[in-house]
């Protein structure tokens, strides 16, 4: 395997990045089978007369695109990849590739320029012809599911849904699953944080407006100022964000009290003082039980995105992107 790997120390690519684009090649072609174990970082260091921390570095990259997995005092071994190449495919593009080479070394173009432009060239053919992927972000994993799926529905694209606790220590899936979006989308309440977990250039963070329906908005406006009202969501932080979404929406005035139904015992204390319960409708069959035949219940759904937000989506994704 040592024998596969060679270097180009004129080329202005980075030992590293030349080094696991070579490592990538094999896993994308099949010759490196999931479960393979790699070259330890010493033998390739060794073998390729480079410092061991250059190929420290390419393994780490490797692992961030969720080709390998790397543990201490184990080694890095190959997982498996979804985009791995059959035999007869990978040979095909192969003799694609060869033939394009051959006629860029004809128009006396350099390995270097030749593999900058055809990067840049496929993504933006490929870009054209899939379907944008979107990632939305969110503190609940029921919520960024629910949303996930309204959003999915809405522009009939991919919208894989994750947690925002996996962005402030992500996996190699997560970081692939980021790579990969055309766009991260979250809501107003976690905008800032987000934008500062992904301080990459080129990463755009689109905040979407997501509103409860307008008749239970009108509901919640007849309530008198000054009501003792509980507003209970999955955790306090979920009803607080719930709270601002109230407040965003000009419900204001109410003497409210946010709740999670994570903390059973306090979620019965908060409801036993309350004229009014108000619950997301990601906990209200949970919810609805505690709530007394005194006490007015009103359920809000927390899924429907605004049209504005929508739209502005719908023209993002279908913009053409410049040619080279």
């Amino acid at each position: 395997m040592l024998s596969d790997f060679r270097l180009d120390r004129s080329s202005h690519l980075p030992v590293y990045a030349q080094l696991g684009a070579q490592i990538k090649f094999l896993i994308l072609q099949g010759e490196l089978k999931p479960g393979g174990r790699l070259p330890t970082a010493r033998q390739l260091a060794g073998f390729l007369r480079i410092n061991r921390n250059t190929v420290l570095r390419a393994f780490q990259e490797l692992e961030r695109e969720g080709l390998i997995e790397c543990r201490r005092g184990k080694g890095c071994v190959v997982v498996e990849v979804p985009g791995a190449l059959a035999g007869s495919v990978s040979a095909k593009l192969v003799a694609v590739v060869d033939t394009a080479v051959e006629q860029a070394r004809a128009l006396g173009v350099d390995a270097d320029t030749f593999a900058a432009f055809a990067y840049a060239r496929a993504r933006q053919r490929f870009r054209r012809a899939a379907k944008p992927r979107l990632v939305f972000v969110e503190c609940e994993t029921v919520i960024a599911a629910a949303v996930a799926r309204a959003m999915q529905d809405r522009l009939g694209v991919k919208v894989t849904p994750v947690v925002l606790a996996d962005l402030r220590r992500p996996t190699a899936r997560i970081e692939a699953q980021l790579r990969e979006a055309d766009m991260v989308t979250t809501t107003f309440f976690h905008i800032q944080e987000v934008r500062r977990l992904l301080p990459r250039k080129g990463r755009e963070v689109v905040a979407l407006v997501v509103k409860p329906h307008l008749d239970k908005l009108i509901k919640l406006s007849e309530i008198p100022p000054g009501t003792k009202t509980a507003l209970v969501c999955m955790s306090e932080t979920c009803a607080l964000d719930m709270q601002r979404s109230l407040e965003h929406a000009g419900i204001t005035g109410l003497e409210t009290s946010p709740c999670g139904v994570d903390d059973h015992e306090k979620l019965s204390e908060r409801l036993a003082g309350q004229s009014v319960v108000i619950a997301s409708d990601f906990v209200a069959d949970e919810v609805r039980p505690l709530v007394r035949p005194d006490q007015e219940f009103i359920e809000l759904g927390f899924t429907v995105l605004d049209e504005g937000a929508v739209s502005f989506l719908k023209s993002v994704l279908t913009e053409e992107p410049q040619a080279v």
